[in-house]
Formats: structure tokens, C-alpha cells, sequence
């Protein structure tokens, strides 16, 4: 294996890192047959071999679009910070194992969302209790409803923005989101 890259994170996938994240994903990567990018999750037809990155020139974006690619960073960080959350809460190891791959993935979404919009700073925002979640199935059923709500939020926000690289972002992003919202009901 040589290297692909990621359209939509931009990272180098090689045999080194291939199977990073492997239980954010229902299906496995194998060293000749990757059909995931294991650090954002977008599907084969983002990987090439050249070094093709989707970008836009964030000072040609209008003020709705950087509000909604803003609020985007946001709601990957809350969602990375409860997957974190929810693996330390989590009784069963599997369960626990699947929570801490599925927030480095949210993560990296939310640096592909400050890269597009130039954004230099991540915001900080306040920690929410979890505390009521106190069984794996209700930790699941959160994760369930939050990774609807990112659908949603993809689904809406790209019919909104102007900009064709954005909106295969959104729509890459959302497949992964579905993605996890299988991964997260078995």
C-alpha cells in the first residue's frame, strides 16, 4: 500500500494508520481494501491517491455561511466531548471502545469545519452533566439522538450555503453521521 488521502480531512491514510478508530466503523478497513478514512469517516469516493483536499478561500464566504460552518464546529465538539464523556461511563468495554473512536472522529469534523471557515480559535464550551445516563442503553439512545440531530443540522444547512465545496463536505459528513447512528443502535 502506498497512501490515499482524504478529500474532506485532508490526513494521509497508509498501512501505518489505516485501522485507526476501527470501532467507529460497521465494516473494517483492510491494508488492501480501504472503504474508510479512519480519522473522519468519509467513504471511499473521498480517497484518492493525489493530493486532492476539498477547500474553499474563507474570506470569499458570506457571513450565513461561516455562521453555519461556526455553529457546525460546535456541535461536533459537544458531540466529541459527550462520546468522551460516555466512554469513561460506560460499563461494557465494547460499548466504551465504540464511544472513544466516535469522538475522535466528531473531533476531526469539527477541525474539517474550522479549517473552512479559517477559524484559528476552538471554542470553548460549557460541559453538560450526563450524569442521569446511567446505563449503556441510555448512553446509546443520547448518542442515537445526537448523531440524528447532526443528520438534520447536514441535511438543512446544505441546501443553505452557497458554496459546492461546503456542501459535499455537509454531505459527506452526514453519510457518516448515519453511519453512526446505525453503529450506535446495535
Amino acid at each position: 500500500m502506498s497512501y490515499l488521502k482524504c478529500e474532506i480531512c485532508g490526513m494521509e491514510i497508509n498501512e501505518n494508520n489505516y485501522n485507526f478508530n476501527e470501532h467507529a466503523f460497521s465494516n473494517k478497513n483492510y491494508i488492501d481494501n480501504i472503504i474508510y478514512c479512519p480519522f473522519c469517516g468519509a467513504s471511499k469516493k473521498y480517497l484518492n491517491e493525489e493530493n486532492n483536499i476539498i477547500e474553499v478561500d474563507s474570506n470569499l464566504l458570506d457571513e450565513d455561511t461561516l455562521k453555519i460552518l461556526d455553529h457546525a464546529v460546535k456541535l461536533e465538539i459537544f458531540n466529541g466531548d459527550f462520546y468522551n464523556t460516555a466512554a469513561n461511563m460506560a460499563k461494557s468495554t465494547e460499548v466504551s471502545n465504540l464511544f472513544k473512536s466516535l469522538a475522535k472522529v466528531e473531533i476531526f469534523h469539527s477541525k474539517v469545519h474550522s479549517r473552512l471557515g479559517g477559524f484559528d480559535k476552538t471554542p470553548v464550551l460549557n460541559k453538560i452533566s450526563y450524569a442521569r445516563y446511567n446505563s449503556d442503553n441510555s448512553l446509546l439512545e443520547l448518542a442515537k439522538q445526537k448523531e440524528e440531530h447532526a443528520v438534520a443540522y447536514y441535511n438543512k444547512y446544505k441546501n443553505e450555503v452557497k458554496d459546492k465545496n461546503i456542501i459535499r463536505v455537509f454531505e459527506a459528513l452526514s453519510e457518516v453521521e448515519k453511519e453512526h447512528i446505525i453503529l450506535v443502535r446495535n
